[in-house]
């Protein structure tokens, strides 16, 4: 045996061994790292059932809490709990609507954190949700201990028979493998020859096929320049005809669409591969809007001109689904270079939501200024309701007066009432302001304001009141026109005639699919239930946004102001219908915490007990003077003023000669004059004990329904009676504070 072969042998037994050594190391390892992710997941395992156990162990020392509504227990318990459990790093606490009831954060950087959460019931109520973040670092700290003591023992095992099989390869294989390894190194040198023949035949091969290729890879090369201009020409037209927002639609000279874009496809309804080669008008299908006739073909019009066309306003796209949009358009002629036409190409857009917004924006204005006349109109007649109603009321205060007058005067204060009634709604929905509220039994207001409306209709009302019904905080005459609307809309329904059932109902608590989020308390439910022909699924969604109305003429309002007075009100409206069955509208109503509604009528009049005196502000001079007319009867001196100016310097005066005025009656609106918000103030900084009463045709107003906020003592509405004036003054008087 030669030294060449007695140098390869040793070296090829080591690699052998080498070999089965790191196929051992490689067993090893990977039955370490299945072993290691088998003991992690048990012990990942176990940290999140110890967590989830956790968890349940704070649920239940956390139901009772909850029960009571103590929930600072709860946020302090949360606190406490995450403080004694170090790993703890998040601890929240959620209601079932997703609002964070209570929360611990602990600042860490581990990247080893598990969650869980949990859902608390009980009674199968969901409660809330309790979800914790843990730090297990710990167990990550055991297990990189124990991948380091296996691979440790890996390679020490590794090391041991590796050794072992070397001994054993030197002793019982060597001469085996020498020989084995001088044949194969004879084999391979013949392969050498063999192979270095081989590469010179393949390289005169190569040279012979070399020059052959330089003439065709020049010729490809030509025509691949060629074909990548085209190419790119082409994807740059089509990516620029997808790109742009507006339709596309070519056709050939004889009117066949060869091309559309994605904006095409989703207005016509059409796609580009049912579309090409079918005439324009099957797919382009435009009628006139007034008169709905087809018209002329834009192709038509190219092909005629040569010029660039347009449509006409009012254009219909008709869709293959038979949808409608009206549709801006022009069409130009599509030439070659020898300027020959080859096909027209059209361009159009959906102009049916910007015509929509520009309605309804008309119809906003419109209804702007509706309101703003409505106002205007609704103070006006105030103020002379306000002379009509004070002269009837000190007419029926004169002894001397027959029955029959009584009679005639006690029916006109009642029409004047129902005036004055009418002029609340004008101004609700002129302004929309902030409620008056005063506690009140609905059953009243219920049953007259069904019945206003259903007077002399075959339609009629059946009342389910029961007799303790809790009073609610509300503004009586908004309430009053939420009423009537629904209740409007139950007898439009009915065009046959019917029974309109309205019941309400004591609950203590409110499921909470009825509100936009949980609320606890007292509530008074109202019922009002037709059986009409019901509301479609697909409106009843839209019924309480503005300007929607399935009523010929309607405005679309009702539903809409009514569900905003039911909101600023602190409750809720609910609507559920079946076609050909009927509706059933669902308000609910905060209940009051009193127990007893103030009676209007118990309010007798009569003389003061003392005389004061009244200063009263006011623009219009038949206010001031049946004002003053109530006053002196009631037994007060009275001084009159027509703006804020002119009460300051009043005020002033009065003070400088220590006879300052008790009360100050002061309108709030004063045109092209200080009004009563700013007077206020000038007053109070002349004297801060000065009461002051603001009195308003707009009982809508925020300052009406939040009188203390600006200053005042307290507030009456335009027009008022003698009862009610004599109320407030007698009540300030006496140094108590009244909303009127």
């Amino acid at each position: 045996m030669n030294t060449t072969h007695s140098s390869k042998k040793i070296p090829g037994c080591k690699r052998a061994i080498i070999g089965m050594a790191a196929l051992l190391l490689i067993f090893l390892t990977l039955s370490n790292v299945i072993l290691l992710q088998f003991q992690r997941k048990e012990y990942i395992k176990n940290f999140r059932d110890y967590t989830l156990y956790e968890l349940d162990e704070a649920a239940t020392f956390m139901v009772e809490p909850l029960l009571r509504y103590q929930f600072d227990d709860v946020n302090q318990f949360i606190q406490k709990w995450a403080d004694s459990h170090q790993d703890v790093i998040k601890f929240e606490a959620t209601t079932p609507k997703g609002h964070t009831l209570s929360s611990f954060q602990r600042e860490s950087t581990s990247p080893f954190q598990i969650s869980i959460e949990k859902k608390v019931s009980y009674a199968n109520q969901h409660l809330l949700t309790l979800s914790m973040t843990k730090d297990y670092s710990k167990v990550e700290s055991i297990l990189s201990k124990t991948r380091n003591i296996l691979i440790f023992t890996s390679l020490f095992v590794v090391s041991v028979l590796g050794f072992g099989l070397w001994i054993i390869f030197r002793r019982l294989a060597i001469q085996p493998l020498e020989d084995e390894i001088a044949k194969r190194y004879q084999t391979e040198k013949e392969l050498e020859n063999t192979n270095r023949y081989l590469d010179e035949r393949v390289k005169q091969r190569t040279q012979e096929l070399y020059q052959k290729n330089q003439d065709l890879t020049k010729e490809i090369q030509q025509r691949e320049i060629t074909e990548n201009l085209l190419a790119s020409e082409k994807e740059l037209l089509a990516v620029t005809l997808r790109s742009i927002g507006d339709g596309v639609i070519t056709t050939d000279i004889a009117g066949s669409i060869v091309f559309m874009n994605k904006i095409t496809e989703a207005l016509t309804g059409w796609s580009q591969e049912e579309a090409i080669g079918r005439p324009l008008q099957e797919v382009f299908h435009i009628i006139y809007e007034q008169n709905r006739e087809v018209c002329e073909s834009p192709v038509e019009k190219v092909m005629q001109s040569g010029q660039i066309v347009g449509l006409t306003n009012h254009t219909l796209l008709i869709g293959k689904d038979g949808r409608e949009l009206i549709i801006a358009d022009s069409a130009a002629p599509v030439r070659d270079k020898d300027s020959i036409i080859v096909g027209v190409v059209l361009v159009f857009r959906d102009m049916t939501d910007q015509l929509r917004t520009e309605k309804e924006l008309l119809k906003i204005r419109k209804l702007e200024s509706v309101g703003v006349l409505a106002g205007g109109i609704a103070h006006d007649f105030n103020n002379i309701l306000a002379a009509i109603l004070g002269n009837i009321n000190l007419a029926l205060f004169d002894a001397d007066l027959k029955d029959k007058t009584k009679n005639l005067l006690a029916e006109a204060e009642k029409a004047s009432l129902r005036a004055k009634d009418l002029t609340q709604q004008l101004l609700t929905f002129a302004k929309g302001g902030e409620p008056v509220m005063e506690a009140s039994s609905l059953e009243i207001i219920i049953k007259d304001s069904a019945n206003f409306v259903l007077r002399g209709d075959k339609v009629a009302c059946r009342f389910d009141v029961p007799e303790n019904l809790w009073l609610v905080e509300i503004d009586k005459g908004q309430i009053s026109q939420v009423i009537q609307n629904i209740v409007l809309n139950a007898r439009h329904a009915m065009p046959e005639g019917g029974i309109i059932k309205v019941s309400c109902e004591n609950i203590s608590t409110v499921e909470e699919q009825h509100f936009p989020l949980f609320k606890k308390g007292r509530f008074v439910k109202i019922c009002i239930e037709d059986s009409g022909i019901g509301i479609p699924a697909k409106v009843i969604e839209k019924i309480f946004d503005p300007y929607f109305s399935t009523k010929h003429g309607g405005s679309g309002l009702g539903l809409a102001i009514s569900q905003s007075i039911i909101s600023k009100h602190g409750g809720h409206i609910t609507v559920e219908s079946s076609p050909g069955v009927g509706t059933t509208f669902t308000l609910y109503l905060p209940a009051s915490m009193q127990t007893k509604a103030q009676d209007q009528k118990s309010e007798v009049y009569g003389k003061a007990s003392s005389q004061a005196k009244i200063l009263i502000m006011d623009d219009e001079e038949m206010v001031r003077t049946i004002a003053k007319e109530m006053l002196v009867e009631l037994g007060h001196e009275v001084v009159l003023s027509r703006n804020g100016e002119e009460a300051i310097q009043l005020y002033q005066e009065a003070a400088k000669t220590n006879k300052n005025f008790d009360l100050i009656l002061m309108d709030l609106t004063i045109p092209g004059g200080m009004g009563g918000k700013k007077a206020v103030q000038e007053i109070l900084a002349i004297d801060s004990n000065a009461k002051v009463i603001v009195s308003s045709g707009y009982s809508n107003d925020p300052i009406m329904a939040n009188f203390k906020d600006y200053g005042f003592c307290s507030s009456i509405v335009k027009p008022y009676q003698l009862q009610e004036l004599s109320k407030v003054i007698n009540q300030l008087m006496l140094g108590h504070t009244q909303i009127t």
